[in-house]
């Protein structure tokens, strides 16, 4: 990478490796699960295998897909860990590495759609 330094090449790896692995669909998620609607909670994001599944309707969807990345990477994790690892991570993140998420979401598919 022209212009990177090693260490700032090395941070934004993983998400790079990630890229063309990783499918990303948009879908209306709140409404799927009868248990999640009866606790009055919201489904924000979803991931199963290499497929993510994110709510277009959320306040901070670049924020959902790093969590649902987490999930992806490390899928034996719980979701107390993944979302202490989701704050550190967006914590620390700068302006760029926000808009790669952004940019990721810009692949992502509608529900239905087919690749």
């Amino acid at each position: 990478m022209q212009g990177v330094s090693r260490e700032a090449h090395a941070r934004l790896l993983p998400l790079q490796q990630m890229k063309p692995a990783v499918r990303i669909v948009f879908a209306p998620l709140f409404h799927r699960s009868k248990r999640v609607r009866d606790q009055g909670l919201k489904l924000h994001g979803q991931a199963r295998g290499r497929t993510v599944w994110i709510d277009p309707r959320g306040k901070n969807v670049a924020r959902t897909l790093l969590h649902e990345l987490i999930h992806v990477q490390h899928p034996s994790w719980t979701e107390q860990r993944v979302t202490a690892e989701e704050a550190r991570r967006w914590d620390r993140m700068t302006w760029r590495r926000i808009a790669e998420l952004y940019r990721m979401l810009g692949s992502a598919k509608l529900e239905g759609e087919s690749d």
